[in-house]
This record gives C-alpha cells, structure tokens and sequence, in this order.
C-alpha cells in the first residue's frame, strides 16, 4: 500500500541554516532563520494558498474530456467556457483583446451556463453594454456610451469560445450567438492638404491663422512648452530632437501599413516584427515567426516618396549615438501607441471638419452623425483611396494596402470619392500604364 502524501512542512536545513518548505518533490528555501519560525510559517501558509488557488484555476480551465457533463450545455458555465478560450489563445497577436472582451462578457454572463445563450439574452446584453460608459485609461469626464458594434465584438469573442468548446468536447446541442446588426461602414478619408497640414504639425508647426484672398494656412514655428526648455536645459549636446510621430504619419501614409506593424518595424531583420530591406527595397510588415492572426501582413514595396526618408532616418539614427532597434521610436525607446499623439496633431491640424464635403467629423447635433476624430488607421484607408483616385489599378498588388485576412481573399477598401474619367478608365483598362507620380508608390 502506498504511503501517504505529508502535507505541506516547514523543515530546518542544517546546512544553510534557514527553513525550508517542502511539499512532495517541491522544496523551497525560504529567508528566515531558525530564530524566526513563526514569519517561516507565514510564508508556508502564504504558498499553500497560492498552490490551492493554481490547482482551483487549473481544473476549471482544463476540464477533463472523459467527464460527459462537458457536453451539456445546461451543465457547463460560459465562465468556464470564456476561461478555456483564453487559454487557447495565449501567446497570440490578438490575446489582449481577448482578454478585455472576456472580462466584460464575464461581468454579464459569469453565472449562466450555455444553454441560457438565446437570442432574448444576447439582445439584452447588447442593450445592458449600451447603457455603460467607456473612458480610456487617464481620460476625465463621463466617457462615451458603447456602441453597439463593440458588443458585437464581444459576442462574436462568446461566440468563438462556444465554438472552441464544441470542438473539443462536442455539444449535444450547440447554442447560436445572435449578434446585433453590423455597423455602417467607417467612409472616413483624408484628402492631400489635409495629410500635409496633419504632417506639418507633427514636424512642430502651428496653424495660427489663413489667408483670406487664397485661403491657404499660416504656419508659425511652435514654441517649446516649459517641459522642453528645461529638458534641452538639462540634456545639452545630448539633447535628441523627437520626431516619432512624424516618421509613423509618412510610413503610413505612403505604405498603408497597420500601426502595430509600423511601430513594430526595425531597422534589421527580426523574426517576429517586421524590417527595411534596403537592398531589396521592401518593407517586410511582418518576421517569419510572427504569432499566426487573422489579419496578415504582407510584404510591400518601398515607395520612392519613402525610400529617402527611410535612409535619412538610418544615418540620423546612426550618428545619435542611441543605437535605436525600431524606426519608430521616443530617443531610442520602442514605442506600443501613438493614438494620443495622433490625436493632438489631427485636432492642431483641424481634422474636426472634413475638406472633401464640409460635414463636421465630430460636434454634430445628433452623436449618430459624428464619424469621430481620425485615428492612425485613417492613414491606411487614405493611402488606398488615394491611390484609386490617381488610378493605379488594383492588380499593381504590392503597392495596395489589402485587408487580408485568412478567412478570405484581399481586398482593396477605398472610400467614395468622384473620379475623374481618366482615373475610372485606368483603373479597369489593361492597356494603362502608370504615370509614376511619386506620391503613389513608385
């Protein structure tokens, strides 16, 4: 027969002179000596309830496949469904927002199980998130009311981790997600001069004022806030002028690359994030070895409007002395977000009205007709409308930001312009050929 398992102990090691907490094959030296047995015993009782905590947390998201309740729905929780997804899709590029997605789902559904997934219940979830407010993290004020596309998100996430389940333990019978009706398309775009003024701002310029007789902007050098001052006070010869944002608005503007691949990008070949072959004059989105995601990110051309403010920045980079790793970065630093830098230059820019029509991007009466301020993703559907409207065919296919997912096919998404007859006769005429004006790829 076999001995029992000792429970978990504390027991002196001689040799070092401290306890140490043993449980099973596990053995652990603590810090306190054999004068101090009762903050051993604090530190024994403290790794017993974590040790608990992991084998709860363990048996909920790893349920056995033999256990035949695993495939009623009336008898598995969706808390325990949402846990065994997450699980699933740790280490992958869209994790994060798993998580946050789940952690909302939890707070409205943590205690039904999946048979209580109808579409009565996923209609009120949707109608119960609506009525909560979001704020992103260091905003102030009341924040905005959540769509109801972001619930929809949510529930394709429910959705999904329904999916997973059935697939490892097969339902009886499997519950259908009644997702909210799709949101209208983001027709959102900037025009030429409104990329120009957005980019002047990041490169220090202000809009002071314009010109009544031709209408165009005023421009004055902005003045160093008094954070600036003292810092190049302080810093001296080894002060780095910052210029992260004006890099990530011209490689999005002219390669229609996603943020996160563009803050991603270094200098040399990685295997996870993308690269500048110079040599090879390609932008490589994405490493060989990049997590698996739904939206890919393929190779592109250089575009010659971008190849000599790529090198520019190498050699300026080079000489800093910072020996920076990615092409966009904060004095040598990488970089996760630019949304609120974005944001400040799109509102310095006067982004708030859109110069294609007149309408008002944000401020109107009804919130319904407000598209929002541009955000760094505007830049990848501009670069695609912009290239139409000069007509560069669709099929010039490494120079067209594509929305490629794995579910399906690449596809160009511009927005609605008026175009010229010759741009529509070049966009479907076989015998056209590019004029190579540099603004649109090269």
């Amino acid at each position: 027969m076999a001995r029992p398992r000792k429970p978990a102990r504390l027991k002196l090691d001689v040799d070092r002179g401290v306890w140490a907490i043993h449980d099973g094959d596990y053995k652990r030296r603590t810090s306190h000596g054999p004068g101090h047995r009762g903050e051993a015993e604090k530190e024994l009782a403290l790794y017993v309830i974590e040790r608990d905590r992991q084998a709860e947390e363990e048996a909920v998201i790893t349920p056995s496949d033999d256990d035949p309740t695993n495939q009623d729905p009336r008898l598995v929780s969706i808390a325990t469904c949402l846990a065994f997804y997450g699980q699933a899709k740790e280490g992958t590029s869209n994790a994060s927002l798993t998580g946050h997605h789940i952690a909302n789902l939890l707070r409205h559904w943590g205690g039904k199980t999946l048979a209580q997934v109808k579409a009565a219940s996923c209609r009120a979830y949707v109608e119960a998130r609506c009525k909560e407010r979001w704020r992103p993290p260091g905003a102030k004020g009341k924040g905005k009311l959540t769509k109801p596309t972001t619930a929809g998100r949510e529930l394709q996430t429910l959705g999904a981790a329904i999916g997973h389940w059935h697939r490892e333990f097969t339902l009886h019978a499997k519950p259908v997600v009644t997702l909210p009706p799709a949101g209208k398309p983001h027709v959102d775009w900037l025009t030429e001069s409104e990329y120009a003024r957005l980019l002047r701002v990041a490169q220090g310029w202000r809009w002071v004022s314009s010109d009544l007789a031709t209408r165009e902007p005023v421009w004055e050098r902005a003045r160093d806030t008094a954070f600036v001052t003292a810092w190049k006070a302080k810093a001296g010869d080894a002060y780095h002028h910052d210029d992260h944002l004006e890099r990530f608005i011209e490689i999005g503007f002219y390669s229609g690359t996603r943020s996160g691949a563009i803050l991603g990008l270094r200098w040399k070949r990685d295997r996870l994030d993308g690269w500048v072959d110079f040599n090879g004059v390609t932008l490589f989105r994405a490493g060989p070895e990049a997590p698996p995601s739904r939206k890919r990110q393929p190779p592109c051309r250089i575009p010659d409007r971008l190849l000599p403010r790529l090198l520019e920045w190498r050699k300026a980079d080079l000489a800093s002395g910072l020996a920076p790793t990615h092409v966009v970065h904060e004095r040598g630093v990488s970089m996760e977000r630019v949304d609120g830098a974005f944001g400040r230059a799109a509102a310095l820019a006067g982004l708030d009205r859109r110069e294609i029509d007149g309408s008002w991007r944000v401020g109107n009466e009804d919130e319904d007709d407000d598209l929002g301020m541009p955000t760094p993703h505007i830049l990848r559907h501009t670069r695609a409308t912009l290239m139409l409207q000069a007509g560069v065919p669709p099929a010039r296919g490494r120079r067209v930001p594509r929305h490629d997912r794995e579910d399906g096919p690449g596809d160009l998404r511009p927005h609605p312009f008026r175009v010229p007859e010759a741009g529509r006769r070049g966009v479907t005429d076989p015998g056209w050929k590019w004029d190579g004006n540099p603004l649109y790829g090269g």
